[in-house]
């Protein structure tokens, strides 16, 4: 079994595995590795690429691809009524028709419940219309998250990344993530997460495609043969 470190490149010995654990640790640069990620073995047979489930896609393009998913879910039953009777209270409550003078108590106060709404409007518009998409063109990775043309993009350099694994948002007690949604990660010189409102057959999907494509454009490679021994 080959085992190399995906930020340095260089072999991972087998003393410093711990398979109980899942940790792999590269004496050469430092960091620690998820054993089940980067031991090469016999790839598992994943989704096939070219049949993606509903809300998700695929794409080969010349100088890269690009992969995503719908965050269309069946949780806008829920956000979108939450929604609307939050806002409802907010300007029933915090921000009446006619504010007293001086009014900027009500306000300063109202900011706040303000904030949690806009933040609860994204998460309806994007469990009802929403998209993920990876893009990657030559030596750019660009992340977008919104809906429509309208989102945040992010634009990283793809060789700063070795690995894809899915993961908590944050790292906490197993009681914790037990109320998370897990997301997708891709580390190397540098960490980034996406894809938390992903159903786990569109994460899954993404998933594959990114290893593929990490395996291809960035290929660990192959141990030397061991040298014939003469007596």
């Amino acid at each position: 079994m080959n085992i190399a470190c995906p930020l340095c490149r260089s072999s991972v010995a087998l003393e410093d595995v711990n398979v109980a654990n899942d940790i792999a640790l590269c004496r050469r640069c430092g960091k620690t590795w998820p054993f089940s990620e980067i031991a090469s073995g016999p790839e598992s047979s994943g989704p096939d690429l070219a049949n993606p489930p509903a809300g998700a896609w695929f794409v080969q393009i010349a100088d890269g691809f690009r992969v995503g998913a719908s965050t269309r879910s069946w949780g806008a039953l829920i956000f979108v009524p939450f929604a609307l009777l939050w806002a409802a209270a907010l300007l029933s409550t915090v921000f009446p028709r006619h504010i007293p003078s001086p009014g900027h108590v009500t306000v300063a106060f109202g900011v706040p419940f303000s904030i949690a709404g806009i933040a609860l409007t994204a998460i309806c518009a994007m469990t009802l219309a929403g998209r993920v998409e990876l893009s990657r063109s030559g030596e750019t990775l660009t992340v977008f998250s919104g809906v429509g043309g309208i989102g945040f993009s992010r634009r990283y350099a793809w060789p700063d990344f070795r690995i894809a694994r899915e993961a908590f948002p944050l790292q906490a007690s197993r009681w914790h993530q037990e109320g998370q949604s897990p997301c997708l990660v891709l580390e190397g010189r540098r960490r980034i997460t996406f894809g938390t409102l992903w159903n786990t057959e569109r994460r899954y999907f993404v998933l594959a495609a990114l290893r593929k494509m990490l395996r291809e454009s960035n290929p660990v490679p192959a141990p030397p043969p061991p040298k014939p021994i003469f007596r």
